[in-house]
């Protein structure tokens, strides 16, 4: 089974934000594969106010344990860096906008 890495916002309405990440891990799974997603993992954890970088080494930690990024909705801030990982690891990248998770 290949893992995908869950790119998706956090900041903002973070408990909103909380359940669309597990609806997109649902659709990975859906999909065949395993999810890495570090916000399910981090989430009540690290304080998004001040361990910011802790969280973002962490993540890029996890990005490339991944086969695949899998992107969803608009790149955040967050997420731009995430992708600029994955293309440096010459990791595939897919996008999705966020209603495709909960279109399967």
């Amino acid at each position: 089974m290949k893992t995908v890495y869950v790119a998706s916002a956090y900041s903002g309405d973070m408990e909103t934000n909380v359940e669309k990440t597990k609806a997109y891990s649902r659709f990975v799974i859906r999909q065949g594969a395993v999810p890495i997603n570090p916000i399910l993992n981090l989430h009540g954890v690290l304080s998004e106010e001040t361990d910011r970088r802790k969280a973002m080494n962490i993540d890029l930690h996890l990005l490339k344990l991944a086969d695949e990024v899998w992107a969803f909705g608009d790149p955040t801030p967050g997420m731009q860096v995430e992708l600029l990982e994955a293309n440096a690891l010459g990791k595939k990248v897919r996008f999705y906008k966020k209603e495709d998770a909960y279109a399967i």
